[in-house]
């Protein structure tokens, strides 16, 4: 066979492998993330000369939460583990957050804040959902941590106002 039979009977294969890969990369590009919610869990605590043991402990213990959720994104990012260990290192960061809240307008504060990065998290993974790297399953565990975060908030809002379960 001379190498315009081979090229000819390997052209289409090329150009079929060619347009299915195009797609494929476009679709392998993963959403970034927003700044705010790498921003809203960062170890930024810092003890203060008037602190409190307990409040020094609180802040080391938010900043070691905080550095463990950077750590977990960047794994996830780099696709090295799944969303699981993400989240529960957002859990863990939010409730230490929560408890550095001195005040219920402090912790009100905090669950907005907690609010609108989880609803920047749903989105996220929304998209995600949409070119295949995420899961039905994900996106439904970022709707159920965005409703128990508001939940948690509308549970305060009455408490403060006292009326509340």
């Amino acid at each position: 066979m001379t190498y315009s039979r081979i090229a000819l009977v390997f052209m289409p294969v090329l150009l079929l492998w060619a347009a299915a890969a195009i797609p494929a990369q476009e679709s392998s590009k993963r959403p970034e993330f927003s700044a705010k919610i790498e921003a809203f869990l960062k170890p930024d605590q810092q003890p203060t000369k008037g602190d409190s043991e307990l409040v020094k402990k609180l802040k080391e213990r938010y900043n070691a939460a905080a550095l463990l959720f950077k750590e977990r994104m960047n794994e996830y990012k780099k696709g090295t583990r799944d969303i699981s260990p993400v989240y529960e290192a957002a859990r863990l960061a939010v409730a230490a957050k929560l408890d550095l809240a001195e005040t219920a307008q402090a912790k009100i504060d905090t669950l907005e804040k907690t609010k609108e990065v989880a609803e920047l998290f749903e989105k996220y993974l929304q998209e995600q959902f949409g070119r295949k790297f995420a899961s039905k399953a994900d996106l439904e565990r970022a709707r159920y941590s965005r409703l128990s975060v508001e939940v948690e908030l509308e549970r305060l809002k009455a408490k403060q106002k006292g009326g509340g379960k």
